[in-house]
């Protein structure tokens, strides 16, 4: 692939890249495992691009760094926006305007960062020195595949949301004059004018909603090729559990979109989902299932830990293996670590630290596959022998 076969941002992105690499041999392997699947859910923040990336049957959390734009930058961005009425309409619409997708710049703003400006970390040996690796790599190819199809994606690791850019131009269209309804010549009513006039109506008073009553709705299968019915009720009951969680302030984190989508496989009828969610978030079958378990076991937590543990330094790993050592009974197999995963093979026993803080207990299933077991807990020790009270539980095979 070239950057010449890429949308504008993409190909800007993919040039900045190559560029940050510096002629490293990481930049052709990672494009091989990008192509084989080897990236999983990519989530953004500010200043950091991230994935889960298999390789050789381990995941490593790769991330790039990149610069975020200052306020100033935004600021005059926003403002540009504001006065194209295309664009104006398009992020009404929950769009990203075509002035970002098909130049990558608005008002001299370049959302591409500067090569000198990107830099790279990973779990893996090579990326804990701040060196680019064959999986910071495949998430960089991997980015200039997402940004062809979503160019929202570096906005935000560049420092502001698709959704807090709308409510920025919305701000500034909100404040001017909205005037009489404007029309062209031929009738055309312009998109800016109109949404300004919709934005300064009187204010709706709010009404209350009952999310208990929504399970009562009853609901008729739509026009081909809309949703069944079935569909229809789920994620609206899905829906409405969600929003109760999140009013009583129970719900965890991090409650991300791959995190929403093994909630959904996690329910009852979830299942029937699997061959969509495996090819929307690219993860392979037996993961999500396995994801799916860990959901069961520790919510979202839970679900990261099993696809991925979170990296740990090396102080925080030994002292984590001391501990658990210094809880067991004499003569018991040795406690390794294994990536940033402490593991006993001889037991078929491994603990991973989770996003939440907790360790997550595993249990050796087959070969190199690990499922996750309950018993997560703040105690690394207590974490290992909820693993060794699972494994016990169940007969090798």
């Amino acid at each position: 692939m070239t950057v010449r076969s890429l949308a504008p941002l993409a190909g800007a992105w993919k040039q900045a890249f190559h560029l940050a690499t510096n002629g490293s041999s990481s930049y052709g392997k990672g494009l091989n495992l990008a192509r084989n699947g080897a990236v999983a859910q990519i989530q953004t923040q500010p200043g950091r691009i991230s994935a889960p990336v298999a390789a050789k049957k381990a995941a490593h959390r790769a991330t790039i760094h990149l610069p975020e734009l200052t306020a100033p930058q935004w600021d005059t961005l926003a403002t540009k926006l504001a006065a194209d009425p295309q664009a104006v309409a398009d992020l009404v619409a929950n769009r990203i305007p075509a002035s970002i997708a098909d130049s990558g710049q608005v008002g001299g703003i370049s959302i591409a960062p500067p090569a000198d400006g990107i830099t790279f970390s990973c779990s893996c040996p090579t990326g804990r020195t701040h060196r680019v690796c064959d999986h910071s790599a495949a998430l960089g190819h991997a980015v200039a595949e997402r940004l062809i199809a979503t160019p929202s994606l570096l906005l935000g690791a560049r420092g502001m949301t698709a959704r807090a850019l709308a409510a920025h131009v919305r701000d500034l269209v909100d404040g001017a004059d909205p005037g009489p309804l404007p029309a062209d010549t031929n009738g055309t009513v312009r998109a800016a004018q109109l949404y300004s006039l919709a934005a300064h109506r009187p204010p709706q008073t709010p009404t209350d909603l009952d999310l208990d009553t929504v399970s009562t709705l009853t609901w008729s299968d739509a026009p081909h090729p809309g949703p069944r019915a079935r569909d229809l009720a789920q994620m609206t009951a899905d829906a409405a559990a969600r929003a109760q969680a999140l009013l009583a302030g129970t719900t965890t984190a991090p409650h991300d979109e791959l995190a929403d989508i093994i909630r959904i496989l996690a329910s009852p009828d979830g299942t029937d989902h699997l061959a969509a969610a495996q090819h929307a978030t690219e993860v392979p079958e037996p993961t999500l299932r396995a994801m799916m378990i860990g959901y069961r076991h520790g919510g979202p937590a839970g679900a990261h830990a099993t696809l991925a543990a979170t990296p740990a330094t090396t102080d925080v790993l030994e002292r984590t293996r001391a501990a658990v050592h210094a809880s067991r009974a004499v003569g018991l197999g040795t406690i390794t670590t294994d990536g940033d995963a402490l593991t006993d093979r001889t037991a078929g026993v491994q603990i991973r630290l989770g996003p939440d803080g907790r360790w997550y207990p595993f249990t050796l299933w087959r070969a190199d596959e690990w499922r996750p077991a309950p018993g997560a807990c703040d105690d690394p020790a207590e974490a290992f022998r909820a693993a060794r009270r699972a494994r016990a539980a169940r007969p090798l095979r």
